[in-house]
């Protein structure tokens, strides 16, 4: 059986798969909630994580080993689905008067986004997306259950 598949957020991301020095409390707990599981970014996460060497102005050697660690996790496609899913998304967001539907939550937004289109959890220690409507998100309470349950695609990626 395929490693069921969890969307990490830009945080996720930086703090488990690259930041494997971090021993924080939260990071041991994102840490057990990855086991068994394939992490997947969005393309807005994957878009964040290639802003930083340009912006910081890393030495080339570091840019490309860190390049190299963002390719090796799978990105989930911009397809229609996630489009129309970040459209829904923010209008339902705006009808409730959640803040992920203003401009400045617009990255957070496209992370949602792509996890609504994939049917995917999403693991995140951001309080942003509480409350988003069908969102599923992977918390420390599904630590001892059996996960949020079995992936239902033979697909690596592909949108609902």
């Amino acid at each position: 059986m395929a490693d069921e598949l969890v969307l990490v957020d830009t945080d996720v991301w930086s703090r488990v798969i690259l930041g494997r020095r971090d021993q924080s409390a939260e990071v041991a707990t994102w840490r057990r909630l990855l086991v068994g599981r394939q992490p997947v970014i969005a393309a807005q996460t994957e878009a964040e994580l290639r802003f930083l060497p340009l912006v910081h102005r890393w030495e080339a050697e570091s840019a490309e080993r860190f390049t190299a660690q963002v390719e090796r996790t799978p990105t989930a496609p911009v397809t229609p689905a996630v489009i129309n899913a970040w459209a829904e998304l923010r209008a339902a967001c705006r009808a409730r008067g959640h803040a992920l539907a203003d401009k400045v939550h617009q990255g957070n937004a496209w992370v949602a986004a792509t996890a609504l289109a994939y049917e995917l959890p999403l693991l995140t220690g951001a309080a942003i997306y509480r409350g988003v409507p069908e969102l599923r998100l992977l918390e420390a309470l599904d630590e001892d259950q059996d996960g949020i349950g079995p992936p239902d695609r033979k697909g690596l990626l592909s949108p609902r």
